[in-house]
C-alpha cells in the first residue's frame, strides 16, 4: 500500500460513487461505484461495490457482493458474499461464505470457503479448504494440504444442483478430494472420496480410492 500520502476515513451511506483513492477505513453502507484504484487499510461493506481499477488492502470484509475489475491484493478477506476480481487475486488469509471467481490467479496462503470458486488460472494456496456448494473449477491447483469436499446442508438445501470441482491438474503434498473431475492428480498423500473421476493418479506415498470413484490411470512415483 501506499504510505506516502496522508490517509482519511471514507464512509458511504444509501447509493453514491468515488474517484477513487488512497484511504485509511472505508466503510459502505449501500451501494457505491469506485471510478479508480482503491488503496486502504481496511475495506468494509455492507451491499453491492464495484471498484473500475484494482483494490489494494490490509483487510476486506464484505457482506454482499464486491467486483473489482483489475487485481485484488490484500492480507485477509472475510465475511458472507461474492468477490469479483478481473485481473488475479492475492490474498493471505482468506474465510468466506459466497464465492469467489478470478479472471487469471488466485494466490493465497490459507483458503477456507464454503460456497463456489472460479479461477480461469492457477489456484495456488499452502492450505486449501473447500467446501462445495455449487459447481466449481479452476485451470490448474496447487499446494500443500489440499481439501475439496461437498456441502452436506448444500445437497439438501439445492436438490438437483450440481455441486462438483473440475480441474486439468491437481497437485499437492496431501490431497483429499470429493465430487471432482481432474485429468491429472498428483501429490504426496492422496485419498480420492466419493463421486470423482480422474484420468490418472501420480503419488508417492499413499493412494485411497472410494468405490463409487473412477481412476483410469495409477502412477506411483
Amino acid at each position: 500500500m501506499n504510505e506516502a500520502l496522508e490517509r482519511h476515513d471514507l464512509k458511504i451511506l444509501g447509493t453514491s460513487s468515488s474517484v477513487g483513492g488512497v484511504f485509511k477505513d472505508v466503510k459502505v453502507t449501500g451501494e457505491c461505484t469506485f471510478g479508480g484504484d482503491v488503496d486502504c487499510v481496511k475495506l468494509a461493506q455492507t451491499g453491492e461495490v464495484a471498484v473500475e481499477g484494482n483494490l489494494r488492502a490490509q483487510d476486506i470484509k464484505i457482506t454482499g457482493e464486491c467486483k473489482v475489475k483489475g487485481r485484488v491484493d490484500a492480507a485477509s478477506l472475510r465475511g458472507q458474499g461474492e468477490l469479483t476480481a478481473g485481473g488475479g487475486l492475492r490474498i493471505e488469509d482468506i474465510k468466506l461464505t459466497g464465492g469467489i471467481i478470478v479472471t487469471g490467479d488466485c494466490e493465497a496462503e490459507q483458503v477456507q470457503l464454503t460456497g463456489i470458486m472460479e479461477v480461469s488460472g492457477l489456484l495456488n494456496a499452502e492450505k486449501l479448504d473447500l467446501t462445495l456448494f455449487g459447481p466449481c473449477r479452476a485451470d490448474t491447483v496447487g499446494g500443500g494440504n489440499i481439501s475439496i469436499k461437498r456441502s452436506r446442508s448444500g445437497a439438501l438445501l439445492r436438490p438437483g444442483k450440481k455441486m462438483s470441482f473440475a480441474a486439468r491438474l491437481i497437485e499437492g503434498d496431501q490431497i483429499e478430494l470429493q465430487h471432482t473431475q481432474a485429468q491429472t492428480v498428483r501429490g504426496g498423500s492422496v485419498v480420492i472420496g466419493p463421486s470423482c473421476e480422474i484420468e490418472t493418479v501420480e503419488y508417492r506415498e499413499l493412494l485411497e480410492v472410494h468405490k463409487s470413484s473412477i481412476v483410469r490411470n495409477t502412477v506411483k512415483m
